[in-house]
């Protein structure tokens, strides 16, 4: 009897799938992919596997029309349970989940050992002479006794996405013909991105003035490059704000990739509008082609003459096959936690990277233990190396941490010479400031940035401030594309010299280029007022006429009640007080800060790392468990959609219309703001918004969105009368 994987619409199966045909296409794909960790018969069994379930005359009826339903999972999964020997579980996991997601192991409905023992399968299912057993596998590594569990479940989520891809690409070769052939051969060589990046680097150091600035942003390239000969491990790139570490850590990681035969390199960072930043500059040095930009934010044109890069840059944020990607904290470590195919597809092509983490201090330190713990698994079996890359270094490697890095490699040879040289601000403790005297400061400044800690404190300072024209208000009650407007109209009036006075909360703090003279800084973490004063005389221009940028940090009058920030500057109070002679944001203070943070935080608050370091005989492992437990952005929020704009507008009437939401709502994200559950009550009640299609809220009294500040939840019971007109 001849089987088959997937059907067309042709009632003589001519041009049907055979199951053969599928399952070997499968297997060579998985096994390319989990080559690359040294699993390569792992992948090719798992592809064989994981569809032998169809060998039945109950799924070709499935395939003609029938309605009963087939498991052809559990099948390929109980082989390799029973027939590769006592990892073989582990292979079994991903087979059994490689279409609703990777299971939790255990004896309830739906676990997978139940499955296993009890799930029933088709009578008459065939074994296919191409599925060889008898091998007994052996994972490709000697995992450490401490971390045995989490590396043997690590390696399960990595086959998975093995799999998974595999899977999705030769179904879609056969269903989806013109959506495989837009996909490329192969990706480019990073050694041709690198010769691209020189070319780059040398015209940029002929043409940079001959600042005390540069020349250390040229020493600090020089030591990138040294060290990038040096093999794949975890290093650190410490250099303060405005060092230049954007290119000299995209320098040392092509170097490195090239010189140790990595394939390619990943940024993971933690805000958009850095994302944006440094994405842009990667493609006008690259080639935008090379570069895949990954965020939910990310904004495709719509001229028809860009519908083909849209959509291939459209499948690579399937399975990051690009040579650089630029992608969100969120996106990398929640794939690395997650059991869906979707978010997991991307994984086996993780490994062999070159992983750059920005803001490495931003990780959030209720998943830190896990999140190192999969850092180390990365480098230590996966052939990764890992940079963590910031002015602001968090202590990684302490003695306390359960999971600290192993001997972290620092780039920068003097990092304490480094900063003394590129010191720029002085920081100043001003202590508690009432808002009507911080107004008062901060008029009398022609040039300053003011950063907060809360949008209700943005907002009160922002409308204290004297009507004058240069006064700009930011934070994220104003869409992204509000936002980036905001920001083009400060950045050109301070080219200009123009006055400006901007009140933000922290959003401009990382990576956001400007450059003002003074700063003031509600009193936070001492990572925040570091970042901060990165605003400040970034670069050097006052240090050229013998002066510093000031940076004044307050104490507000009305301290904010967010535990977290609370607990960092109650933390930061601490580390200044027991180093009182020490530089308030230098390198021997964020060490003490950081390790005093560490050692109050609840490090692993959802248990994640132990539970999936547990180790048992049956190799039970909670997979379904983390994942839903594993969540960077825990507020329940949702995104109010601000029709204020004219394309806006336009998406909205094709949101109401479409079959697939999903396209026009990734383009609708750029003018959506994100609101907490009792804010969006407050705007509903109000009448202020409209369901389209049932599900997706469109702000509809733009009254209660205004220019200056955003979405004002207070206003929108106030109507503009016009607007009450049909």
């Amino acid at each position: 009897m001849e089987f088959y994987a997937h059907s067309t619409d042709s009632p003589d199966k001519e041009d049907w799938q055979p199951l053969e045909e599928h399952l070997r296409g499968v297997a060579e794909l998985a096994e390319k992919f989990s080559a690359a960790f040294g699993a390569g018969d792992w992948g090719r069994l798992a592809g064989l596997l994981h569809d032998a379930g169809k060998a039945t005359s109950r799924f070709i009826e499935r395939l003609e029309g029938s309605s009963r339903r087939v498991d052809h999972s559990t099948f390929g999964a109980r082989l390799a349970a029973e027939e590769t020997g006592p990892f073989g579980k582990l292979l079994a996991y991903a087979i059994a989940g490689h279409h609703g997601g990777l299971p939790d192991g255990g004896t309830q409905e739906s676990e997978l050992h139940y499955r296993l023992k009890l799930s029933k399968v088709p009578d008459d299912v065939v074994l296919l002479p191409e599925i060889e057993l008898g091998n007994k596998l052996r994972p490709p590594f000697r995992a450490d006794r401490q971390h045995a569990g989490f590396s043997l479940a690590f390696f399960t989520r990595m086959l998975f996405s093995c799999l998974v891809d595999a899977d999705f690409l030769d179904t879609e070769r056969f269903c989806s013909p013109e959506k495989s052939g837009a996909r490329p051969d192969s990706i480019a060589s990073l050694t041709d991105l690198r010769d691209k990046l020189d070319a780059h680097l040398t015209d940029l150091a002929v043409h940079a003035e001959p600042t005390a600035v540069n020349r250390l942003r040229q020493e600090i390239l020089a030591q990138c490059r040294s060290k990038a000969r040096l093999k794949p491990q975890i290093f650190s790139l410490t250099v303060p704000t405005g060092g230049g570490k954007t290119l000299s850590s995209l320098a040392f990681a092509l170097d490195h990739a090239v010189a140790n035969g990595q394939s390619r390199v990943i940024y993971a960072i933690p805000f958009t509008s850095i994302i944006e930043q440094n994405a842009k500059v990667f493609q006008d040095i690259l080639g935008r082609e090379q570069v895949l930009e990954h965020h939910c934010n990310y904004k495709e044109s719509d001229q028809p003459e860009e519908a083909g890069y849209n959509r291939r840059r459209g499948l690579a944020t399937e399975n990051w096959d690009a040579p650089l990607v630029v992608t969100t904290n969120v996106q990398f470590f929640e794939s690395l936690f997650s059991n869906k195919p979707s978010r997991c597809r991307k994984l086996h092509n993780i490994a062999g990277s070159v992983i750059v983490l920005d803001e490495a201090q931003t990780i959030p330190t209720e998943y830190l233990e896990s999140c190192l713990a999969a850092l180390r698994e990365l480098v230590e079996h996966y052939r990764c190396t890992v940079v963590l890359c910031t002015a602001t270094q968090p202590a990684l490697d302490d003695s306390t941490l359960r999971n600290r890095l192993p001997a972290i490699c620092e780039i920068i040879d003097q990092p304490q010479r480094l900063y003394r040289d590129l010191c720029r601000t002085r920081v100043e403790f001003v202590g508690q400031l009432s808002n009507e005297a911080l107004v008062e400061k901060l008029a009398t400044e022609d040039q300053v940035l003011c950063i907060v800690s809360t949008k209700p404190q943005a907002r009160a300072l922002f409308e204290r401030l004297p009507e004058t024209e240069g006064n700009y208000h930011l934070s994220t009650n104003m869409y992204p594309q509000h936002r980036r407007r905001v920001l083009n109209k400060i950045r050109l009036r301070l080219k200009q010299e123009k006055s400006c006075r901007v009140v933000s909360t922290s959003l401009v703090e990382a990576g956001v280029d400007l450059d003002f003279p003074v700063v003031y800084r509600a009193m936070a973490g001492l990572d925040s007022i570091a970042q901060a004063a990165g605003r400040c005389n970034r670069e050097g221009k006052l240090n050229e006429i013998g002066q510093l940028g000031q940076v004044y940090v307050y104490e507000p009058e009305q301290p904010p009640r967010m535990p977290w920030v609370k607990r960092c500057a109650s933390r930061a109070a601490e580390a200044l007080r027991s180093l009182p002679e020490a530089d308030p944001i230098g390198l021997e203070m964020m060490r003490r800060y950081f390790a005093l943070l560490y050692d109050v935080q609840e490090l692993d608050k959802k248990k994640i790392y132990p539970l999936l370091n547990q180790l048992t005989p049956e190799l039970y492992f909670p997979f379904r468990e983390t994942a839903e437990a594993f969540r960077f952005i825990e507020d329940e929020t949702v995104g109010v959609i601000i029709p204020g704009e004219a394309e806006a507008e336009m998406l909205v009437q094709q949101l109401r219309y479409t079959e697939f939401p999903r396209a026009v709502l990734r383009k609708l994200q750029t003018y959506t703001v994100a609101v907490r559950s009792r804010e969006f009550a407050v705007l509903n009640s109000a009448g202020a918004l409209e369901m389209v299609a049932e599900q997706f809220p469109v702000l509809r009294n733009l009254s209660a969105y205004q220019d200056s500040v955003g979405l004002c939840i207070d206003e929108s019971e106030v109507w503009n009368p016009e607007e009450l007109i049909s």
